[in-house]
């Protein structure tokens, strides 16, 4: 199969992703709340919407080309495991104290050496998303 067609293939892929969360997974599980400015499903809906158009995007103008050896799968299939772990721990735990540690173990993984970006990561993007999540929009985090 050429990469044209892969690339085709993968962005009906997430298309269809997006669209199965559109229809299926945001009206099942997503909880309706009495607080806060935003309803709950606005930015998953947002994102699904992102997901379908790019996905088509991809789908109809193709290019580029992907290459992943053994290594960089290992490395993926690694971080998909971390964040498994990390959301049983942030239920267990709470998002204050685990979401820190994520970050730490992933800025590792990556190799990050500049310790402003580094702190930036392990510090800056927990907090970022504390504030938006639980003081902008009113949700409590676990």
């Amino acid at each position: 199969m050429s990469e044209r067609a892969v690339n085709r293939l993968s962005g009906l892929g997430v298309a269809v992703f997006g669209l199965l969360l559109m229809v299926w997974l945001i009206p099942v599980h997503v909880e309706e709340a009495s607080y806060g400015w935003l309803r709950p499903q606005t930015l998953p809906q947002i994102c699904a919407v992102a997901l379908i158009g790019l996905g088509l995007w991809l789908a109809a103008r193709p290019g580029g080309t992907v290459e992943i050896d053994g290594a960089e799968a290992a490395l993926c299939a690694l971080v998909a495991v971390l964040s498994a772990c990390a959301l049983w721990a942030m239920g267990r735990f709470g998002f204050l104290v685990t979401a820190p540690a994520y970050a730490a173990l992933l800025v590792a993984i990556i190799g990050e050496r500049r310790w402003y970006w580094a702190l930036a990561g392990i510090f800056g993007a927990p907090a970022i998303i504390w504030l938006v999540v639980r003081v902008l929009l009113e949700r409590p985090l676990p």
